[in-house]
């Protein structure tokens, strides 16, 4: 596990420091766990009261968030920026050894970097391009004229469709299938040609095991860098999914879905077709987006509407049955008054 001063930390994971320099970090922990030498984190100014109590050696935190606690690391994002941290102290995926195996089958035309793993019962297409140190474990299948980046890491019986392109450093679950247009001649754009991938995946992307991305038909579906996407996720066709967004279980997203930078999607959220979601949205559990949102919105409930305002309607709806009680007497009250 590798040791750091705070500052080279800083400089590695595109931190400002404040605090002392010299400070030892050997590892990373929650804000409640940490102990001496490690470091964690607060994004949200809730967990603010955490702050004097915590044993960490440095926290990572928002520019903008004010403590007296030191050592500190400031950064626009401190969730990305923590993430970045986590990479450098927690232990690696031990790969497997360079190499095709036996069982596999892969056609003549793919391109098969040498450092790479292709494990049992493989399936690789036509033209297929697999990059330095990627991973693919047993029973994947990468159809035709796909990319894979390198060191991305595809586990097992993940099935990639044609033209689909990932970059550097993606994680792919078991069970996820990224499937492209079933008619090739619908993707044709205005110039009567096909966009030559038809599902792109950034730079650093998880997606979790047993999700459905369908592919784009004029422009490709597409996974923004850093996006963490949970399992059992539907992702429909030309969606386009921005940088560094949380999506959590079970959430369905519609085709031609914009959703912008920095977005939370909570577990079963639901977004109606070709809604548009502004950067740093969040939106709550089991929610049906069926509106434009806003930057820095925080909405929730069916239909989705400002998270405020859902609270105030849903403590009001817990106050019908007495309501109705009340009703009810004041109209046998004043039927009472009618009769005498």
């Amino acid at each position: 596990m590798p040791t750091l001063t705070l500052s080279e930390l800083a400089q590695l994971i595109g931190c400002r420091l404040d605090g002392d320099p010299d400070i030892i970090i050997r590892g990373v922990n929650t804000i409640d766990a940490a102990g001496e030498g490690e470091l964690s984190f607060v994004h949200n100014e809730k967990y603010i009261s955490s702050i004097p109590n915590s044993n960490a050696s440095a926290i990572v935190i928002p520019d903008n968030l004010e403590t007296d606690f030191r050592p500190l690391l400031r950064s626009s994002d401190a969730y990305v920026s923590f993430g970045e941290a986590m990479k450098i102290f927690l232990p690696r995926r031990e790969r497997p050894q360079p190499g095709i195996h036996p069982t596999a089958v892969v056609e003549h035309t793919a391109q098969i970097d040498p450092t790479a793993s292709i494990g049992p019962y493989c399936w690789i297409g036509e033209d297929v391009e697999v990059g330095t140190e990627a991973t693919l474990m047993a029973g994947a299948r990468v159809d035709a004229d796909s990319c894979i980046g390198p060191r991305t890491w595809i586990y097992p019986n993940v099935v990639i469709g044609r033209s689909v392109r990932t970059g550097m450093d993606v994680i792919i679950h078991s069970g996820t299938v990224l499937q492209p247009d079933p008619n090739p001649t619908s993707r044709e754009t205005n110039s009567g040609q096909s966009p030559k991938f038809c599902i792109e995946i950034g730079r650093d992307v998880e997606v979790g095991a047993n999700v459905i991305i369908d592919g784009g038909k004029s422009h490709a579906t597409r996974i923004g860098p850093g996006t963490k996407i949970d399992n059992l996720v539907r992702i429909g066709s030309g969606a386009r999914i921005g940088d560094d967004c949380i999506i959590v279980a079970q959430v369905s997203i519609a085709e031609g879905v914009t959703v912008g930078n920095n977005v939370t999607l909570a577990g079963q959220v639901a977004i109606e077709k070709g809604r548009i979601l502004g950067d740093e949205v969040m939106v709550g559990a089991k929610s049906l987006v069926s509106d434009e949102v806003e930057d820095r919105a925080v909405v929730s409930g069916i239909p989705a509407i400002r998270h405020d305002q859902d609270l105030r309607l849903k403590a009001n709806i817990r106050r019908l049955p007495k309501l109705f009680q009340r009703v009810e007497q004041l109209e046998r009250s004043l039927a009472k008054d009618d009769i005498t």
